[in-house]
C-alpha cells in the first residue's frame, strides 16, 4: 500500500507542476498578444516536456552531470558514449525550444507569429491610417 501511496503523490506532483507552466505559458502568450485557442493542445505538451525536462535535470545534477561513460559492444571494443539521461535531456532541450518558437515564448517565434498576422492584435484606426501613410 506505502508504493501506491508514493505514486499517487509523484502523479499529483506532476500534475500539478504541468498546470503550473500551462498556466504561466498561457500568461505569458496572452500578454504578448499572441495566444490562441488553437495553441491549447501545443501548450499542453509544452507543459508536460518542461515538466520531463525539470525532473530528468534534476536527476543529472544528483547523478553528477555525467555527459559520457565507456561502452563496450559485442565486439569487445570499448568506446566513449554519451549517457542516456544526457541524450535525453539533449532532445527534450531541442524539442523545448522548438515548442518555444512554435508559441512565440522567443523573439524569433514571437517575430514569426507576428509576420503571419496571428498575434491577435488589432491596431487602432489611427495606427491602420499611420501605417498606410507610411507605406508599411
Amino acid at each position: 500500500m506505502q508504493q501506491k501511496e508514493g505514486e499517487d503523490i509523484a502523479a499529483k506532483t506532476y500534475t500539478g507542476k504541468k498546470k503550473k507552466v500551462y498556466d504561466t505559458t498561457v500568461k505569458s502568450m496572452k500578454e504578448l498578444g499572441v495566444f490562441r485557442q488553437e495553441f491549447d493542445p501545443t501548450v499542453q505538451r509544452y507543459a508536460e516536456l518542461r515538466v520531463q525536462f525539470e525532473i530528468l535535470n534534476k536527476q543529472f545534477v544528483e547523478d553528477g552531470c555525467i555527459i559520457t561513460e565507456e561502452y563496450t559492444n559485442k565486439a569487445g571494443a570499448t568506446n566513449v558514449r554519451k549517457t542516456a539521461l544526457y541524450l535525453a535531456l539533449e532532445t527534450l532541450r531541442k524539442e523545448l525550444a522548438d515548442l518555444e518558437n512554435i508559441l512565440g515564448l522567443t523573439p524569433k517565434g514571437l517575430k514569426a507569429i507576428k509576420a503571419k498576422g496571428l498575434d491577435g492584435k488589432k491596431g487602432s484606426a489611427l495606427d491602420e491610417a499611420l501605417a498606410k501613410m507610411s507605406g508599411t
